[in-house]
């Protein structure tokens, strides 16, 4: 059982000592990432260096343009990290002082013809070089780097100390740029209640500069706190990201602590710039309830004559209904982004909005909001008030409400006052929502109009 050693106190500078070690093989590192969806990761890998008891230097390359020193950890019982020096020039200007004092080519341009010019590098701020025994203040040419100069991740130098030999051990640290998202396709049914279908991708985004091989993917769902956040200590540059496909199966998923962790079934490479989508989870078919809300937007009651709210339209929102002990309402659903649609007369899907996904836990349903009715209409007028006390009033209001639709719809009037409100009479049964809102549920016939009229009594 391997436990966690805490973050170490760093001490960071660019050592020579570390350019002469050649850069490691990735795949030959075993590697896993918990991808979080504020942007970061964290990585844990195991470094095939062997250690003698005691306290030695390591060198290690550590797969990524940008990480937090101060999270590095060593993740191996009896393995202690204490110090590290890092490597954080990894571009033009760092390949160049790690080449200080040595023969460089350079690539010099003449018309239409190439050619290299040997000269040897004696400082790169200002520009100096010798050649043929003469010292120049400007680079003949374009550097031309040996590959053990060149620097594409960070590197640092560990001190480590040992309990005991081991032939490797393993580090966790984070990483910035890093984020996964969840995205659900949502197929419902063209006319009312039926059934319907649901397919949910995780979209791993990577604009930054990790680049790692074959790694194990989690993908935590949830909100993770974070105190102080830093930004990256180096820009990462975007690039246009390329789909790599989808994979065959479905992550597994567990609850660790308060969050969600889906592990991906199939190993992932990342390579700076990519997009990769994978299945979060089955298809699912379940039953689907089209429900049409109206809220009225004037909250309270009118003293005097109060003009009526002409041409105001539900909102529809599709139910997918999640019943425990079923595939589909045993898993929870990660927050993300819900596109709905549906099939026109010839079976091709057409997309009628978007709606954003809470986290939602096992067991209970999903409610996906996608915009307002088109063929349902309502007016609402205040029909009279009357002033009982100083903190008591009481009003009546009529709501008409028109069908254009070819089924008969259920429509949720629900109105807000300042106050506890009690409904007195009304036409259809009322729900309260609160203590200050009721709910009408007016059936409306198809092609016609059903009329909601009710009083009730606000104290203040």
């Amino acid at each position: 059982m391997r436990r966690s050693v805490g973050p170490i106190a760093a001490a960071f500078a660019a050592l020579p000592l570390l350019t002469a070690y050649p850069p490691s093989r990735l795949t030959a590192q075993e590697t896993s990432l918990s991808i979080y969806t504020d942007g970061r990761a964290l990585v844990r890998r195991t470094l095939p260096v062997s250690l003698q008891r005691g306290r030695q230097s390591v060198n290690a390359e550590l797969g990524v343009r940008a990480f937090d020193p101060t999270s590095l950890s060593s993740l191996t019982e009896g393995v202690e990290i204490a110090a590290l020096n890092l490597v954080v020039a990894t571009g033009l200007d760092g390949a160049l002082l790690r080449a200080v004092g040595r023969e460089l080519d350079f690539l010099v341009r003449e018309r239409d013809s190439l050619r290299f010019v040997r000269a040897t590098l004696l400082s790169v701020d200002p520009p100096a070089v010798r050649y043929q025994d003469r010292v120049l203040y400007q680079f003949p040419g374009t550097p031309a780097l040996p590959e053990d100069v060149v620097r594409l991740a960070h590197g640092v130098a560990l001190e480590v100390t040992a309990a005991q030999p081991r032939p490797s051990f393993d580090l966790s640290y984070l990483v910035e740029g890093v984020r996964w998202r969840a995205t659900y396709a949502v197929t419902v049914p063209s006319r009312g209640a039926g059934r319907g279908t649901l397919t949910g991708t995780a979209t791993l985004e990577n604009p930054g500069g990790l680049g790692i091989e074959n790694a194990q993917v989690q993908l935590v769902a949830g909100s993770i706190r974070r105190v102080s956040p830093q930004a990256p200590r180096q820009l990462m540059a975007r690039a246009a990201a390329a789909a790599e496909g989808l994979a065959a199966d479905v992550p597994e998923e567990e609850s660790v602590g308060e969050v969600r962790v889906y592990t991906l079934p199939e190993r992932v490479t990342f390579a700076p710039g990519h997009t990769r989508a994978v299945p979060l989870l089955a298809p699912a078919v379940t039953d689907v309830v089209p429900v049409y809300s109206l809220t009225t937007p004037q909250v309270g009651i009118v003293e005097g004559e109060a003009e009526p709210l002409r041409d105001l339209r539900p909102e529809i929102t599709y139910v997918l209904r999640r019943a425990r002990r079923t595939a589909f309402g045993d898993v929870p659903l990660a927050a993300g982004l819900a596109r709905v649609y549906v099939p026109d007369a010839q079976g091709r899907p057409q997309l009628v909005g978007e709606s954003p996904v809470a986290h939602t836990p096992a067991g209970r349903d999903l409610r996906l909001t996608t915009g307002q009715a088109t063929d349902i209409t309502a007016e609402r007028v205040q029909t009279a008030f009357v002033r009982q006390t100083r903190r008591e009033i009481m009003g009546s209001f009529r709501v008409t409400l028109r069908n254009a639709k070819d089924e008969t719809v259920t429509v949720e009037v629900t109105d807000r006052f300042y106050g506890q409100v009690d409904v007195l009479t009304s036409t259809v049964p009322s729900e309260r929502v609160s203590a200050s809102a009721v709910r009408f549920p007016v059936a409306v016939p198809a092609g016609g109009e059903s009329v909601l009229e009710y009083r009730v009594r606000v104290r203040q």
